[in-house]
């Protein structure tokens, strides 16, 4: 009989952008849910992947999970140190990075993202997602917190402004965009001729009908449409002893650790009294 085990939808999230990345790619990754995707990735089936944060760190051991893009305390056997204009004049923009990862407050049917302004209030902005986006060959967008919005408020990042060519029209290098979404519900790909998003997948224990809730226009759907495929056990292994606050959630990290602080306790007590 099949061992059940608990998922996050973290961890799911996660495994799918992983696979989203190829042995040999160089990846521009950020902390938290990109950090762990790639290092999942180098661990699993892209050996070779270079990670490059977004400050300049070229290849890094990441050995814990960073707390910044430029945290050194958690790296070593750095391939190169460089800075942020040098990163993307010098790589970015010379067509060298293969997949950048984003993240969104707001993103549109055409993978368009706004992460400045949502009903006047002023949030973090671009950094340098809009570069990113404008010259990975391949983007990965993780919607974890943000919602679906049939129009973007502001266009932070671009991803197929109104659908069809129009983003190369604008300037953008031709076969560059957004080429995967993945929320906490389900995985999206955009439709090679329109540029539309559809729905791939939907994660385990999720339907259509509760997607389709959580997006302001009508949806399309995949013709293969199938469940989302679930991390494996080593995928599991490797996300949680990595990155457990990440991949468990905080909360639930703390809690496995009281109780096993607490039954450590009991169990001293017991050998103590026993004795």
């Amino acid at each position: 009989m099949p061992r059940k085990i608990r998922l996050t939808l973290d961890e799911i999230m996660c495994s799918v952008a992983s696979r989203e990345i190829r042995d040999w790619n160089v990846v521009i990754v950020g902390h938290g849910y990109p950090l762990l995707a790639g290092y999942l990735a180098k661990k699993t089936h892209a050996p070779h992947a270079v990670l490059i944060t977004e400050c300049g760190l070229v290849d890094p051991d990441v050995y814990r999970p960073m707390q910044h893009p430029n945290d050194f305390c958690s790296t070593k056997g750095v391939s190169m140190c460089t800075d942020i204009p040098d990163l993307f004049a010098s790589n970015l923009f010379r067509g060298y990075v293969d997949v950048g990862f984003l993240s969104a407050a707001e993103v549109d049917k055409y993978g368009n993202i706004n992460t400045s302004y949502i009903g006047g209030k002023h949030f973090a902005g671009s950094g340098g997602a809009n570069e990113i986006a404008g010259y990975a060959k391949r983007t990965i967008i993780m919607l974890r917190h943000g919602k679906f919005v049939e129009e973007c408020e502001y266009i932070t990042t671009p991803g197929y402004l109104e659908g069809y060519d129009s983003r190369y029209k604008a300037g953008l290098p031709e076969g560059t965009g957004p080429s995967i979404l993945v929320s906490s519900k389900g995985v999206f790909r955009f439709d090679e001729k329109t540029k539309e998003m559809y729905l791939e997948s939907c994660h385990p224990g999720v339907t259509v009908e509760e997607i389709q809730k959580e997006i302001p226009w009508k949806l399309k759907i995949s013709p293969n449409l199938r469940q989302t495929l679930p991390p494996t056990e080593e995928e599991l292994r490797i996300m949680r002893e990595f990155a457990p606050t990440i991949s468990l959630g905080r909360s639930f990290y703390v809690q496995i650790m009281m109780n096993y602080m607490r039954k450590f306790v009991e169990d001293a007590q017991k050998a103590k009294l026993g004795s």
